[in-house]
């Protein structure tokens, strides 16, 4: 302890001699004067004796000699000293000896004594039932009691009993819920996760704080090891927070340090919100136990820590190299034909694949949205087929394909505001629901145009990225860009690289899908055939993409269905069928009819065969009904540059309400005028 020193009262010197007060020149006083003018109002009296008197002088108190200081010895000028804080004697100068506590008689007494102390052990949190030794004792807290015995929890999870046999002194009664209690371990079966106790009363013993060190680890390394070998065990891991759901339970983060994705589970109270000053795109540092849920990797929080500034920033930094390198594409893929549009749009293309697979990656819902028409259908498709096997791969979400993946067909010839309507209401209730991202959007066979500006514009206001695939003609281009490109983050289309509609948005789209996934080449290399054959695209590219589709469907054909040589008039056939079922779809993806119409399921082709022959049949007598009201009513007229104009009041003379719709009945007219005409 620090006190004042006994030797100069704190005051730091001591007197060494005296010597002659310079004031008064060792006289003691400093001058005579009449006391009576000072004392006013006195009687005589009381004044008879101070007529005249002497002044003490104030430097020496009237002794005429004052002191000369030094520093005192014994607390060298500090004016305190250090005792020891049991007996009290001088150990020496402050502050040279301020972290000194104790005498080296008292010292010597208290290291004799803690030699024959019990050492208690506190367990931290991360500490579990591997860290407990027989033999030793440690600090807990009762936590459950039983006829049988008291449940004592050494920390969250770490915990045994203590049999009524084992308790010396005290009986089963005695313990209570909350209680502090030490107790030696007799037994522990970490494989059981079981430790019996026994309570011996201890009066001398020190406690000693037992904290464990967790190395940092990878989630991919976790999941590597074995997540059954793995559990219970703990782990240290640091990520980005790309969703967080708030269950009746636990609060659920799910967390990528950019090898793989985990779950991290945390309650506090069943229902409430914890940690909630953790965001989602938050670095988080978090110590847990090992769990399985759905057959995925849990962590149960133990710690966790949002981590903020320069150590945050490295850690970001890292998770986005690793994500930039697995998103990158097959962006050097061999196209299904030769083709110098293709090889221009390239690195387009490759910036779109790179950009789907990021989103995925980061944990971001994709949505399709196409035209809905064979093209269409045929570009959604192939995206689709590609997307849900990196979705499975790389989200935790068991159900990822349902809830991070939308396909949804557009009956306008662009994105319209009831699209965009439909889009950012069902992804803003899902932001608020479950925690989730705002999507990216893939605008296919739609998009390029003047027309999807607004319902783009209103997307990106509330933070969603689009990305556009489309072949229709899409303005002026200035330099490879055009007005759409100030609103979108990739946009591939022939136009800007010199090229034309015939490479249709199914072309573009599948070899965008290869680039994202090339193990899909197989499912979707004859979806191009298809969209060619119905947009009537011409060029020697769609005569190869034809001859693709042709040559692969006889093959599975006659492996698993009917045997038969497709031909021109085969896709024709499709490519009507699905524009048939598009009708009736509406806004409905069709997930698992539109595979089959496009023959994407080859090894149940026969399946395609049959549904293809039912639909054609039926769309084919809608069409002739169709026909049969709209061919009388066809005003034709030969102009003088002999151009023949045909007009058809629809309104009027075609059915409504059903197929084919007014767009598809001046197309059949037209090619039934063609037909007649040449």
């Amino acid at each position: 302890m620090i006190d004042k020193c006994p030797i100069c009262s704190g005051t730091g010197k001591k007197i060494v001699r005296y010597k002659t007060c310079p004031e008064c020149e060792g006289s003691g006083y400093i001058c005579e004067f009449d006391t009576k003018s000072h004392f006013k109002g006195i009687s005589k009296r009381s004044k008879y004796d101070l007529d005249l008197a002497e002044v003490p002088c104030p430097n020496c108190d009237g002794s005429g000699k004052v002191p000369v200081y030094d520093t005192c010895d014994y607390c060298g000028g500090s004016g305190k000293v250090v005792k020891c804080d049991k007996c009290g004697r001088y150990i020496g100068k402050y502050p040279d000896h301020k972290d000194v506590t104790l005498c080296d008689i008292c010292r010597r007494e208290e290291e004799e004594r803690r030699k024959n102390l019990k050492t208690v052990y506190e367990l931290d949190n991360l500490c579990n039932v591997g860290d407990v030794e027989t033999g030793k004792f440690y600090k807990g807290v009762v936590s459950r009691t039983e006829k049988y015995g008291v449940f004592v929890s050494l920390n969250e999870q770490t915990r045994g009993l203590l049999k009524p046999r084992e308790m010396v002194g005290k009986k089963l009664s005695d313990f209570k819920i909350g209680d502090e209690v030490i107790v030696q371990v007799i037994d522990v079966r970490p494989e059981k996760r079981e430790i019996d106790f026994r309570y011996i009363p201890l009066t001398d013993y020190t406690v000693e704080k037992l904290e464990k060190e967790i190395p940092l680890t990878t989630i991919k390394e976790i999941i590597d090891k074995g997540l059954v070998e793995m559990i219970d065990e703990i782990v240290h891991i640091r990520g980005e927070v790309i969703q967080i759901t708030q269950t009746p339970g636990p609060t659920i983060f799910t967390v990528t340090d950019g090898t793989e994705t985990a779950w991290v589970s945390a309650l506090d109270i069943a229902g409430l919100r914890a940690h909630p000053e953790v965001m989602v795109g938050d670095i988080i540092d978090v110590i847990g136990t090992v769990s399985i849920r759905e057959g995925r990797l849990q962590i149960e929080r133990l710690k966790l820590k949002k981590l903020e500034g320069e150590e945050a920033e490295k850690v970001k930094r890292e998770i986005e190299r690793k994500l930039d390198e697995k998103s990158e594409p097959y962006g050097d893929i061999d196209f299904l034909v030769e083709s110098p549009v293709l090889e221009k749009l390239r690195p387009r293309m490759a910036h779109v694949a790179k950009k789907i697979r990021r989103a995925i990656l980061d944990g971001k819902p994709v949505i399709i949205r196409h035209h809905a028409d064979a093209d269409g259908y045929c570009a959604g498709l192939a995206l689709e087929r590609a997307i849900l096997p990196i979705l499975s791969k790389f989200s935790i979400d068991v159900d990822a394909q349902w809830h991070y993946f939308k396909r949804s067909p557009s009956k306008a010839p662009f994105y319209e505001l009831e699209d965009v309507t439909k889009d950012l209401v069902y992804s803003l209730e899902d932001k608020l629901r479950f925690g989730q991202k705002m999507p990216l959007v893939v605008l296919t066979d739609n998009g390029s145009t003047d027309e999807d500006i607004p319902a783009i514009s209103q997307a990106v206001a509330f933070g969603v990225d689009v990305l556009v695939i489309d072949h229709h003609y899409p303005g002026e281009v200035v330099d490879g860009r055009v007005e759409v490109d100030e609103y979108i983050s990739g946009h591939v289309n022939p136009y800007l690289v010199g090229g034309d509609s015939n490479l249709t948005a199914g072309v573009l789209a599948t070899e965008v899908a290869r680039m994202i996934n090339k193990d899909v080449t197989e499912e979707i290399n004859h979806l191009p055939g298809i969209a060619v054959v119905g947009d009537h695209a011409k060029g020697r590219e769609v005569e190869e993409y034809i001859k693709i589709a042709l040559k692969d469907l006889t093959k599975w054909s006659k492996r698993y269905g009917s045997g038969k040589e497709y031909t021109v008039e085969d896709l024709e056939k499709i490519a009507l069928c699905m524009d048939f079922e598009a009708f009736y779809l509406r806004f409905m993806s069709g997930r698992g009819i539109v595979e089959e119409i496009l023959a994407t399921n080859k090894r149940e082709i026969y399946r395609h065969e049959r549904l293809i022959d039912i639909l054609y049949k039926r769309a084919m007598e809608m069409i002739d009904r169709q026909m049969r009201a709209a061919l009388p009513a066809l005003k034709t007229q030969k102009l003088e540059n002999n151009i023949i104009l045909n007009t058809l009041d629809v309104e009027k003379y075609t059915h409504k309400f059903t197929f084919p719709p007014p767009g598809k009945t001046c197309g059949f007219v037209h090619d039934t005028v063609v037909k007649k005409y040449g």
